[in-house]
C-alpha cells in the first residue's frame, strides 16, 4: 500500500511539475503510517532508511558536501518529528483500546473476584482438612485398633490440640490468602510427622517460595500419612542455585482408612506452582510415591553487583531499556528534531550571514549551543518549568558568546528555527507543572523576554525600546501556548480523576463481592464443619475416642464436599452482585425493570444488598423498580403473586446491617430502602 501511495503521488507530481514535493509528502505519510502501525524497531529502521536515501539523493544530484550534510540533518530532524507524531498516535490508539477493554470487562470483575475468593477458600479449606483432621482420624483409628492405653492417651491429646488448631485456622479463613511462611514453620511442619525424615539445605527463600514450599510439604506429608501408613518417609527442602526444590517421597504402604481425601489437592498445587513459573510432579516412584516441586528464582538472595565504593546494588533487569518504548522515546525524538532543524538551516548557504563561516572552534561552540538548547526537551514531562528556564539560559549564553565574538551572528532566522522548542516547553510547563498555574505563569514571561532580547540584539536604534516591542510581540504566542497548556492539563487531570474514580469503584465492588462470598461460605462452614470439630474437641476432653473419630470423619466429609463444590467450574453467565447484575437478572426472568431519578453511585455494600434482595425474591415477570432518591436507593419488587415465599431472615439481617429498611405492602410488594452512605465507613 505504501508503494502505491508513493507511486501515485510521484505520478501526479510529475504531471504537475511537482515531483520532488509530491515524493516528500508521500514518503512522510508512509513514515507516519509505519510509526503508527508497526513496532519500535521497524519504525526506527524506516526512519533510518529514509534519512540515508535522502542523503544519497542529495549527493547524487551533485550538491557540495556541506549541502549534503545539511540535507541529511534536515531529513533526520523532519523524520524524527514525523516519527514522534506517529508514535503518539499509536499510544493514543492503544490507550483508547485499553479503556474500551476495561469498560467491557469491568462488569465481570466482581464476579471474578467472587470466583477467586471461592478458589482461595477451597485451597485453604483443603489444607486445613487435609493436615489437621487427617492426623486426628489416623491417630484415633490406630489407637482404637491397637487398644493401647498410651496410644489412646496420645491420640486424645493430639485430637484436642489439632481440633483447636483447626478451629483457629477455620476462623482465619476470612483473612488474607497465603499467609507469610518462614523456614522455621516448614521445620515445625515436618517435625509434626514423627515417621518422616527431614532435611533442609536452604537458608533464604522468597515469600512466595516459602508459601508454596509449605503447601507442597504439607500435601506430601499428609498424603503419606493417609495412603502409606508405616512407610519410610523422606522430605527435603533444598536449593540448586536460585531454584527452590521441595521433595517428599515414601517407600509405599497401606491406606490408613477410606474417604480421607477429596482427590483435588495435587491438581490445585500443580496449578499454583505453574502460575508461579515452577514445575510440580507427583506420581509413583520406586514402589512408593514422590511429590516434587522446583521453583526458579525462589531461593537465595537477590543478585547484586559490586560498586567501586563497596556498596551493593541490585542488578538492572536486562529489559530495563523497554521503558524507552513509552513517552521517553518521543522526547528523545523531539530533542533530535530541535537540534537538527536549526543545524540544517545554518548549514545551507543563503544570501544572509553564514553562521558557520567562522573558525572550527566557533563552529563547534555553535553546534554545542544548539545541542544544549535542544536537550531540555527531554525533561519536559518530569521537570517542565526547569527545562524551560534551562533553554532560556542557553539562549542568554548564546547571546553572550555572540557579544564577545566567540560565535558568528546567528541571525533572526536561526532563532525562529529554535523558538518552537521554547513554546513547546511553555505548553508543557502549563499542562504538567505540579503547582499548575501558580507555578507556571512566569515561564511565558521569561521565554518572551529572552526572545525579545535575542531579536533586539540584531536591531538598530534604542535597544531597550526594541527589546520591549519584541518582547510584547513574543508574549502573544507564548501566552497562547500557555493557555492551551492549562486547558490540556485540566482535561488530562479531569480524565485521570474520572478513571481513578472508576477504578476505585470497580475495586470496591470486587472487594464487596469477595467479602460477601467469604461471609456466605463462612456462615455455612461454621454451621456444619466447625460444629463437628468442636464436638470432636469436646469428645477428646471427655476421653471418648470413638466419638472423636466419628466427629472428625464427619467434619472431613463436610469439608471435602464443600471443596468439591467450590472447585466446580461456575457458570460464565453469573451476573455480578451490582446494580448492573440486577438488570441481567431482570432480563433472565422476563421482569420489567424501571429506573427513575438521577442515578448516583452507591456504596459497593449497598449494591450487593440490592442484588441479593432481587436474587432472593425475583420471580418470572415480576416488576422491579430502582428509584434513586437524594439520600439513597428505593428498591421495589412486586406486586408478587399470592403465596410467594416470604423474605428470608438472613436477608432481613443483611438489610438491617447495611442501615436499610424493609417493608411489605398490602399487595405483596417488597420495598427496601438503602442509604447513600456506607454505615460501616461512616462509623
Amino acid at each position: 500500500m505504501g508503494t502505491m501511495v508513493i507511486s501515485a503521488a510521484a505520478h501526479l507530481g510529475v504531471m504537475g511539475g511537482l515531483a520532488v514535493p509530491a515524493l516528500v509528502v508521500a514518503v512522510s505519510a508512509l513514515l507516519f503510517a509505519v510509526a503508527r502501525a508497526r513496532t519500535l524497531g521497524v519504525s526506527l529502521s524506516a526512519m533510518a532508511v529514509v534519512t540515508a536515501v535522502a542523503v544519497l539523493l542529495v549527493a547524487w544530484g551533485g550538491a557540495p558536501a556541506r549541502v549534503t550534510a545539511a540535507g541529511g540533518v534536515l531529513a533526520l530532524g523532519v523524520g524524527a518529528g514525523i516519527w514522534t507524531a506517529g508514535r503518539a498516535r499509536r499510544r493514543r490508539a492503544a490507550a483508547r483500546l485499553g479503556r474500551r477493554e476495561f469498560l467491557r470487562h469491568a462488569a465481570a470483575v466482581p464476579r471474578d473476584a467472587a470466583r477467586a475468593e471461592r478458589a482461595r477458600f477451597a485451597t485453604e479449606l483443603h489444607d486445613v482438612a487435609g493436615h489437621r483432621l487427617t492426623g486426628v482420624v489416623v491417630t484415633a483409628g490406630a489407637a482404637l485398633r491397637l487398644d493401647a492405653p498410651d496410644l489412646r492417651a496420645a491420640a486424645l491429646r493430639h485430637a484436642a490440640e489439632a481440633g483447636r488448631a483447626a478451629l483457629a485456622e477455620l476462623d482465619a479463613l476470612g483473612a488474607s490468602l497465603d499467609p507469610a511462611r518462614t523456614l522455621h514453620e516448614l521445620d515445625a511442619l515436618a517435625a509434626a510427622f514423627a515417621q518422616a525424615g527431614y532435611r533442609r539445605g536452604v537458608r533464604v527463600v522468597t515469600r512466595e517460595g516459602a508459601a508454596l514450599a509449605y503447601r507442597v510439604l504439607r500435601e506430601g506429608l499428609t498424603n503419606a500419612a493417609r495412603y502409606a501408613a508405616g512407610a519410610t518417609v523422606r522430605a527435603r527442602v533444598d536449593a540448586d542455585g536460585d531454584v527452590l526444590l521441595v521433595e517428599v517421597r515414601d517407600s509405599g504402604g497401606t491406606a490408613a482408612g477410606d474417604g480421607l481425601g477429596a482427590g483435588t489437592g495435587l491438581d490445585a498445587l500443580r496449578r499454583a506452582v505453574a502460575e508461579a513459573g515452577g514445575r510440580f510432579d507427583a506420581g509413583p516412584h520406586e514402589g512408593g510415591w514422590l511429590v516434587r516441586m522446583s521453583l526458579p528464582g525462589a531461593a537465595g538472595e537477590p543478585p547484586v553487583r559490586a560498586q567501586a565504593a563497596g556498596r551493593r546494588t541490585r542488578t538492572i533487569a536486562p529489559r530495563a531499556w523497554l521503558r524507552l518504548l513509552g513517552p521517553a522515546s518521543a522526547d528523545a525524538a523531539l530533542v533530535v528534531l530541535a537540534f537538527a532543524l536549526p543545524l540544517g538551516a545554518c548549514l545551507i548557504p543563503a544570501g544572509g550571514p553564514d553562521a558557520f563561516r567562522g573558525s572550527a572552534v566557533a563552529d563547534a561552540l555553535l553546534a554545542g549551543v544548539l545541542a544544549a538548547h535542544a536537550a531540555p526537551l527531554a525533561w519536559r514531562r518530569s521537570a517542565p518549568c526547569a527545562a524551560a528556564m534551562a533553554a532560556c539560559a542557553v539562549v542568554l549564553g548564546w547571546l553572550l558568546c555572540e557579544h564577545y565574538g566567540w560565535t558568528s551572528s546567528h541571525g533572526t532566522d536561526v532563532l525562529l528555527w529554535c523558538w518552537w522548542a521554547d513554546l513547546l516547553l511553555v505548553h508543557a510547563a502549563a499542562s504538567r507543572a505540579r503547582r499548575r498555574a501558580a507555578g507556571s505563569w512566569p515561564v511565558p514571561l521569561v521565554v518572551a523576554a529572552v526572545a525579545g532580547a535575542a531579536l533586539a540584539a540584531d536591531g538598530v536604534g534604542h535597544r531597550f525600546t526594541a527589546w520591549a516591542v519584541f518582547t510584547a510581540a513574543a508574549l502573544v504566542p507564548a501566552l497562547v501556548c500557555w493557555a492551551f497548556g492549562l486547558r490540556a492539563g485540566r482535561r488530562r487531570r479531569a480524565g485521570s480523576d474520572a478513571w481513578t474514580a472508576l477504578h476505585r469503584a470497580v475495586d470496591d465492588h470486587a472487594a464487596a463481592a469477595a467479602n460477601e462470598e467469604r461471609a456466605r461460605l463462612l456462615r455455612g462452614l461454621r454451621g456444619t464443619a466447625c460444629a463437628h470439630v468442636r464436638a470432636a474437641v469436646s469428645a477428646a476432653e471427655r476421653e471418648d475416642l470413638q466419638d472423636v473419630l466419628t466427629r472428625s470423619r464427619a467434619a472431613m466429609l463436610v469439608m471435602q464436599d464443600l471443596v468439591t463444590e467450590l472447585r466446580a467450574a461456575p457458570a460464565d453467565d453469573d451476573p455480578p452482585p451490582t446494580l448492573a447484575g440486577i438488570r441481567t437478572l431482570a432480563t433472565r426472568h422476563r421482569a420489567a425493570l424501571r429506573v427513575t431519578g438521577p442515578v448516583r453511585p452507591l456504596p459497593a455494600s449497598a449494591e450487593v444488598i440490592a442484588y441479593r434482595t432481587v436474587e432472593a425474591l425475583i420471580e418470572d415477570e415480576t416488576p422491579i423498580g430502582l428509584h434513586h432518591v437524594p439520600d439513597g436507593l428505593d428498591l421495589t419488587i412486586g406486586p408478587r403473586r399470592p403465596g410467594a415465599p416470604g423474605v428470608p431472615r438472613p436477608l432481613r439481617d443483611r438489610i438491617d446491617a447495611g442501615g436499610g429498611t424493609l417493608s411489605i405492602t398490602a399487595d405483596g410488594t417488597v420495598r427496601v430502602w438503602l442509604p447513600q452512605t456506607d454505615p460501616a465507613r461512616s462509623a
